[in-house]
């Protein structure tokens, strides 16, 4: 297994592996529900998205005496292999009407895919170190707002910048393809609506095979009430696709703890690839 399984970006790889509906625990003792919280908002009346929406042990993460993380992965008996096949399984009996709706020229190479995906006859981008992408990296760990044209979203080893100022996605001739692609957003009400542009292709957007083609468009959709956040995106891929993919929600508690510290992720290794003894993928 690689070490990004065991420890550090534990909560980008639950994101990628399909557990994204599970709520992270709320900070701290008796303090008010999240919900009977009054809504902070910025000095346009927006919800303040700004601070952590991580910390809550929400892998089941304690630490011993010493200050030794021990993680205990949702998966039997608490076994990484457990938990890789248990997600894949999961993916899989997902109902039909939230999985992917490929057009019939593209499902050849979907189940490719899904047998060959941790080689390089297929890349998976999660078991070969590289970025998640959007939307399968999930919802960040922190939220941080520059200026008032800027929000940076925070995970385990990357960032994406989210422009927030009116400005336009830069005209289809000028794009370069990268893995997170170019984002805008615009409030609608309360809820912040993140739309993003050129992509390189490589990424997928789930475990059994789902990639998509760089011109696809992500539309995320952010909404706090209180201490409490809900994501969910929508992928629109017409040249892949026969109807767009819907994903998420996701919610995430607001951390309250003013001494509370995210602690550095480990750099992803891949020291599997040339060492695969099965072809098992859940």
């Amino acid at each position: 297994m690689k070490l990004r399984f065991i420890v550090g970006s534990v909560c980008a790889v639950t994101a990628a592996l399909g557990l994204l509906s599970a709520p992270l625990v709320a900070q701290g003792g008796g303090q008010p529900a999240a919900a009977q919280v009054e809504t902070p908002r910025d000095a346009n009346g927006h919800p303040v998205l700004t601070g952590v929406w991580a910390g809550g042990g929400g892998l089941g993460a304690t630490r011993d005496a010493s200050g030794n993380a021990n993680i205990t992965l949702r998966g039997r008996k608490g076994s990484p292999v457990n938990f890789e096949r248990d997600s894949g399984i999961g993916q899989r009996v997902t109902p039909r009407d939230e999985r992917p709706w490929y057009r019939p020229e593209y499902w050849d190479r979907v189940q490719f895919n899904d047998v060959h995906g941790h080689n390089r006859l297929a890349p998976d981008p999660t078991f070969q170190c590289m970025p998640d992408g959007v939307p399968r990296i999930g919802f960040p760990r922190e939220i941080a707002q520059t200026n008032e044209n800027t929000l940076v979203f925070l995970y385990n080893l990357h960032q994406r910048r989210i422009y927030i100022d009116g400005r336009p996605h830069p005209p289809v001739e000028e794009w370069i393809g990268t893995w997170f692609g170019h984002s805008v957003g615009h409030w609608e009400g309360d809820t912040l609506v993140i739309s993003t542009v050129d992509f390189n292709g490589q990424e997928w957007i789930g475990w059994p095979g789902w990639y998509t083609s760089p011109d696809k468009e992500v539309i995320e959709r952010i909404t706090r009430v209180g201490n409490t956040v809900t994501w969910e995106a929508t992928v629109n891929d017409p040249s892949m696709f026969l109807k767009p993919w819907k994903t998420g929600p996701i919610v995430r508690q607001f951390n309250t703890d003013p001494t509370f510290e995210l602690e550095e992720p480990l750099p992803c290794l891949e020291r599997d690839l040339d060492n695969m003894a099965t072809r098992e993928r859940g």
